[in-house]
């Protein structure tokens, strides 16, 4: 019998390479991918332009090196044996900027400066905040707001713990670039579990991370290995691979192919079915043929899944809350300057701008400096995420990808005042491409998991709608999954 994965993309990949590592398919079961487009990865797509030589990502491009799930990933990299790949951002890459009032602001690189002096757009140091949310007279267990679901917008929580200035100028252009999100909207509990966890169990967000900070030192210091510390290289606090993040895709598809997991291209699935009367489901696909399986694992985005499902069948209830889940679509432009010039002062990882301006721009990505380009300009405009209809949908018809190009370069010349014309560029739409964390979305998740598990649905949940939107969520997630579903 067949083990289905749903998916192409980065969550079915690992998922497949997990499963498979983790003996979780017997001698008479069998993997199969299904992929509806014409190549695996998703939205991790590389290209490069062959008269620049510049490398341009799709989705994301480079991956963070630091917690757990960050040391998953580096060890799937070298399991694959891509570590070679590796690479560290380039060293004019640290600096990020914020785009507010009207001016591009550089943000503090260093805690001393953040705490003890004045970065505008800020009108305080930022110890003004932190002990402000530390010894204000509302802060307490017994003062913490009530709040529905237990969740409430990181807006509303930055806005109450730290004030408007860091709602409005860090929190809001955070989340613009990180999901495409409003802070108004996005999940304090999801996004900032920690600082969310912190307050609820200490009463101040401030004072509760240093206490968990010191227990954990502490608790770290009594299992202290005798043996010595872990002798392997750990990962860079920032990198990505020489020749673009598909390079990670090409190396999962080469040890899946090499471990007898067959991958389906262009084949779209159009209906789901799960057995009542005995285990497995049953997927139908869009040339009429059918497949028969043990069990299936999905990768796509919940909404997607949700159309799988007949709508007056007995999962109506997990159809609803499938398609409650939102997604945003981006828009990318990529530009390339022959003249290093024109970026002026600026030196750094790119920009993002406070929603507040109003524009329909998130960020400006300096691919340039991450890269460790010297002799030209290569920056990535992001625009839309949660106000993409807004801004680029006309009579129900999207913008033309000129008209898109002419708003992203207006874009540089208003933020980085570069006046001149890129030499070239080129334009990706990203329809639905990042879901949304919004208020409550781990009570969410939980009902859909609890409508699966009470009716023992054949049913196994990854990828980016549920855990986390990051390179190393997504792996990790996949990870996790696999070997629950192996128990």
């Amino acid at each position: 019998m067949t083990i289905a994965i749903l998916g192409g993309g980065l969550a079915g990949l690992s998922a497949a390479y997990y499963l498979k590592r983790e003996g979780g398919i017997n001698k008479n079961q069998s993997i199969q991918i299904i992929e509806a487009g014409n190549q695996t990865g998703g939205w991790i797509q590389s290209w490069k332009d062959e008269n620049t030589n510049v490398i341009s990502e799709l989705g994301p491009r480079t991956i963070r090196g630091r917690g757990k799930s960050a040391n998953n990933t580096y060890s799937l990299i070298k399991d694959l044996g891509i570590e070679n790949l590796v690479r560290n951002v380039g060293i004019d890459a640290s600096a990020r900027y914020i785009f507010a009032n009207g001016k591009i602001h550089q943000l503090p690189m260093s805690v001393w400066k953040a705490l003890f002096t004045v970065n505008q757009p800020f009108t305080k140091p930022w110890i003004y905040y932190v002990l402000r949310e530390c010894f204000s007279s509302n802060n307490s267990k017994a003062n913490l707001p009530d709040i529905q679901n237990n969740d409430e917008s990181a807006y509303d929580f930055f806005l109450r713990t730290f004030g408007q200035e860091f709602a409005d100028y860090l929190i809001s252009p955070l989340l613009c670039g990180v999901c495409g999100g409003n802070a108004k909207q996005m999940s304090v509990k999801f996004m900032f579990g920690a600082l969310y966890e912190a307050e609820r169990k200490h009463g101040t967000v401030g004072l509760g991370l240093l206490k968990e900070k010191l227990s954990s030192i502490l608790n770290r210091e009594k299992i202290k290995d005798t043996k010595g510390t872990n002798i392997d290289k750990p990962p860079p606090p920032v990198y990505y691979l020489d020749g673009g993040l598909q390079r990670l895709i090409h190396a999962l598809d080469i040890n899946n192919e090499s471990q007898g997991i067959h991958t389906n291209l262009n084949t779209q699935c159009t209906q789901l079915h799960f057995h009542e009367n005995r285990k497995g489901a049953r997927i139908v696909f869009s040339n009429g043929k059918e497949l028969e399986c043990s069990h299936v694992i999905s990768a796509l985005p919940a909404y997607k899944l949700a159309s799988l499902f007949c709508v007056k069948s007995q999962h109506s209830t997990l159809t609803q809350l499938l398609k409650s889940i939102p997604m945003v679509s981006i828009a990318t432009v990529n530009l390339t300057y022959n003249d290093p010039k024109v970026m002026g002062p600026y030196k750094g990882f790119g920009v993002l701008s406070s929603p507040l301006e109003k524009l329909s721009l998130l960020g400006i990505i300096f691919n340039n400096y991450i890269y460790g380009h010297s002799g030209r300009v290569d920056l990535t405009v992001m625009m839309g995420g949660y106000g993409f209809k807004e801004h680029f949908v006309k009579n129900s018809q999207c913008l033309s990808e000129e008209k898109l190009a002419d708003t992203a370069v207006g874009h540089v010349k208003r933020v980085l005042n570069i006046q001149s014309l890129p030499n070239t560029y080129s334009t990706q739409i990203l329809n639905d491409c990042i879901p949304q964390y919004t208020v409550g979305h781990y009570e969410r998740v939980n009902k859909i998991q609890e409508y699966i598990n009470v009716r023992r649905l054949p049913l196994t949940l990854v990828g980016s709608s549920y855990a986390g939107i990051s390179v190393n969520d997504v792996i990790f997630a996949s990870m996790t999954a696999m070997r629950k579903l192996c128990k």
